[in-house]
């Protein structure tokens, strides 16, 4: 079920309709991303808004980046023992 919700980000106000499911979350999103915008406004305080907000996208894109290669390093890995696993099942059936 869609609702529509109202999220303040950096000061602005701004309408979004969402699944009811994940308002939660999307919530809890808005609400992590006001304290970092706030942090890096505290930490960079003659920077302009769209600065501090560039700053922001650039060290959560960069996790993003990170996290996705390591979940690909994960996946291939476990791909690779279970090829070693169908390997060695086949081996002992045969037998």
């Amino acid at each position: 079920m869609k609702q529509r919700i109202t999220l303040k980000i950096a000061g602005k106000e701004t309408e979004h309709v969402v699944d009811a499911a994940r308002e939660e979350v999307i919530r809890a999103a808005a609400d992590r991303i006001n304290k970092e915008i706030d942090s890096l406004r505290f930490d960079f305080r003659d920077q302009d808004l769209s600065d501090v907000l560039s700053m922001l996208l650039l060290s959560e894109e960069t996790k993003l980046l990170e996290l996705e290669a390591r979940t690909n390093r994960e996946t291939d890995n476990m791909l690779r023992r279970l090829e070693e696993l169908d390997t060695s099942l086949g081996e002992y059936l045969s037998r």
